[in-house]
């Protein structure tokens, strides 16, 4: 999706355009992509629904920007936990490899892991987010790959993330500890692939 006519000019403008897609991004997050309506989303940024329909020339460009968005926050925590990991030595980033990668694969303490992942397979609803979380999940595995490559470990980093959201559903479904579930998986995954 092309974003080079849709910037606003004005300082105003960009502040109403941003805090739509904020709005949209929260109501994608707490309630799925069928919750996006230009009503809605106009509602939860105090807006007017006619400024949604300026800014944005369908709910699918809004949809694609709110998951843009969504997936940005957690790159944003991946690539931190990357960061964390290089100002580590080898050793000690290996010692800290497994709360590290956590840190970069599920969201922060303050969100619910349930609601996380039911955001995330609500998604499929809308091929806009799809293709947003498809092309941010790239980052994620980048900041992965970081982290695996500065504690010496040969671990494809997609696999790090498949094995993480493997444990949180299971986790999830079984009323289990989902950071618990994840560090013993991902312990036994880098045990196999050091041995």
């Amino acid at each position: 999706m092309s974003e080079a006519n849709q910037t606003p000019k004005s300082l105003k403008a960009q502040i109403t355009r941003t805090s739509l897609v904020l709005a949209a991004a929260a109501l994608l997050r707490e309630q799925g992509p069928k919750a996006v309506t230009y009503r809605k989303v106009a509602q939860w940024a105090g807006a007017a629904s006619s400024s949604v329909g300026y800014y944005f020339e369908s709910t699918n460009q809004l949809l694609y920007e709110a998951g843009r968005y969504n997936i940005q926050l957690w790159a944003e925590r991946a690539e931190n936990a990357a960061a964390t990991a290089e100002s580590m030595d080898q050793a000690d980033c290996r010692k800290h490899l497994i709360n590290l990668l956590i840190s970069a694969s599920l969201p922060d303490d303050s969100v619910n892991p349930a609601a996380h992942y039911m955001q995330l397979l609500a998604a499929s609803e809308s091929e806009d987010v799809t293709e947003a979380y498809r092309n941010g999940r790239v980052q994620l595995d980048q900041a992965v790959g970081r982290i695996l490559k500065h504690a010496g470990v040969k671990l494809p980093a997609h696999v790090v993330g498949i094995v993480v959201d493997g444990a949180a559903v299971a986790a999830i479904s079984e009323g289990r500890e989902v950071r618990e579930i994840a560090a013993e998986l991902l312990e036994s995954l880098v045990s196999a692939f050091e041995g």
